[in-house]
């Protein structure tokens, strides 16, 4: 099982690295940039858009959970897809859970249900800081891939923390 879970992490790494630089390509190619299909918000009604997040302080052994709203802006339905990459300084001590709202009361990390074209996902983002963490500022991009059948569009949103005591 955990085999299955590298490589298909792995695999996904992969598609969104590729699939990122042949958006970027045509997007350069024609001159024409497209708009991304989906949204990233504070508020329920998608009017403030998320653009940087700020964690601020965070002692050691502790965790912070920040609620986002998803919208698909796009007429198609497509799979969404999360990661995290340039942490600086490298990390092993953070630990990212990103779980979708199902129903009233349950918050759930499968991402394996499509998501419609108007459809909006209330979103936990909790990071879990280590206890052997080391203090310091740490910084990273939260990237959110909306893959559609022939292609995908991304979010990049730079993130922030203090690590203290």
């Amino acid at each position: 099982m955990k085999l299955h879970s590298a490589v298909l992490m792995l695999l996904l790494l992969l598609f969104m690295t590729f699939g990122t630089a042949y958006i970027t390509q045509l997007a350069c190619g024609d001159g024409v940039v497209k708009p991304v299909e989906i949204g990233l918000y504070w508020d329920k009604e998608c009017i403030y858009p998320v653009s940087f997040i700020d964690f601020g302080i965070v002692c050691r052994g502790e965790s912070k959970l920040l609620v986002f709203w998803l919208r698909n802006q796009g007429t198609e339905k497509g799979r969404i897809s999360w990661n995290s990459a340039n942490f600086n300084p490298s990390s092993g001590w953070i630990t990212e859970t990103w779980e979708r709202k199902i129903g009233k009361f349950m918050y759930i990390a499968n991402w394996d249900k499509k998501m419609k074209a108007g459809d909006l996902w209330e979103i936990h983002y909790t990071l879990q800081v280590a206890q052997d963490a080391q203090v310091g500022m740490y910084s990273w991009d939260l990237i959110v891939c909306f893959l559609v059948s022939h292609k995908i569009a991304c979010l990049c949103v730079a993130c922030i923390l203090t690590v203290t005591q």
